[in-house]
């Protein structure tokens, strides 16, 4: 079980979008266009999804990231600032703009996303040295991999340093190998089924390679291997053994975000003080009811929602 004394508190890192969307029957296939109805734009990121989450769950969250000089840096922020996060730690670079996804959303609720990182990627390991400050015991340090390696890797290594409890969601899955230092500095590591195939080389396809996967990344250094399956649950490598969330039965209209809320409410809830498998149980709700309401932010379910969701399945 996990031995740390958390303070509430959340520092997270990741990159801050603007998500265009379009619903449409299918999703393209090569050389095919689709005409759609509609088109809308959502405050999004997998780092700013986080901050969102684990700030509307109850957590104190600062968010270390950079925009740019564009309105839409302007809209991002002021997105954040409302729903409770503490935005005066994103740094601007007035002459970038703001990282975008174009996301196109089937009628079955999947999801194909197109990215560029725009300011998010020029988030330097030098910047993570000059807010050295937001690294500190009791603290939470929650990484998403849309940003530059190296700045998470500096985050990562002075994070072990200052005595902090860090989460990484591996997504996008790096291409390349993870310098031999950086597993063991991570508490806990979940990937999706796509992701946690791309770390262990192990394809994930159902619940048995899973497993398989979770105890490769144990065995890769990895203190606490987390593995979501989408309608499948969740494999967890806990204590020498296997620990399975089954899943949460919703009516699902998009995915974006799910993997986001879940783990920005698996940081909260750790950080005020829930076991990790009622943590987990609780992540597990949290992102099933995202996927309810269409959008990255827009879709993240309020503290009350979840828990009356959690209280109907213990």
């Amino acid at each position: 079980m996990l031995d740390f004394r958390f303070n509430g508190e959340i520092l997270c890192m990741g990159s801050i979008n603007m998500d265009l969307v379009m619903v449409m029957e299918h999703l393209p296939v090569p050389g095919e266009t689709i005409v759609t109805d509609n088109f809308s734009t959502y405050p999004g990121g997998k780092g700013g999804n986080q901050a969102v989450t684990a700030a509307v769950q109850g957590s104190k969250v600062t968010m270390l990231s950079k925009l740019g000089g564009d309105s839409f840096s302007e809209q991002l922020i002021e997105a954040m600032r409302a729903r409770g996060v503490d935005t005066s730690r994103i740094l601007r670079d007035r002459e970038k703009t703001a990282g975008i996804a174009i996301i196109r959303v089937d009628r079955k609720g999947q999801n194909s996303i197109s990215f560029t990182p725009g300011s998010n990627a020029f988030l330097t390991p030098e910047d993570v040295l000059e807010n050295s400050d937001l690294f500190a015991p009791g603290k939470i340090l929650l990484l998403t991999m849309e940003i530059s390696l190296e700045t998470i890797y500096a985050a990562l290594r002075l994070a072990a340093k200052r005595g902090m409890f860090v989460i990484v969601d591996p997504a996008p899955a790096p291409s390349t190998p993870f310098p031999a230092d950086i597993p063991q500095l991570i508490d806990i590591v979940k990937p999706n089924e796509s992701e946690a195939s791309a770390l262990t080389g192990i394809e994930v396809r159902d619940e048995k390679s899973a497993e398989e996967a979770a105890k490769q990344l144990k065995e890769m250094g990895f203190k606490l291997p987390v593995v979501t399956l989408g309608e499948a649950g969740v494999i967890a490598w806990v204590d020498g053994s296997l620990l399975k969330i089954p899943p949460v039965k919703v009516e699902c209209v998009d995915t974006t975000a799910a993997g986001d809320v879940f783990s920005g409410t698996l940081a909260s809830a750790l950080s005020l003080g829930r076991g990790l498998e009622e943590a987990l149980e609780i992540a597990n709700c949290a992102g099933a009811l995202s996927t309810t309401v269409a959008g990255a932010q827009t879709s993240i379910p309020d503290r009350e929602e979840v828990e009356r969701l959690f209280e109907k399945r213990v």
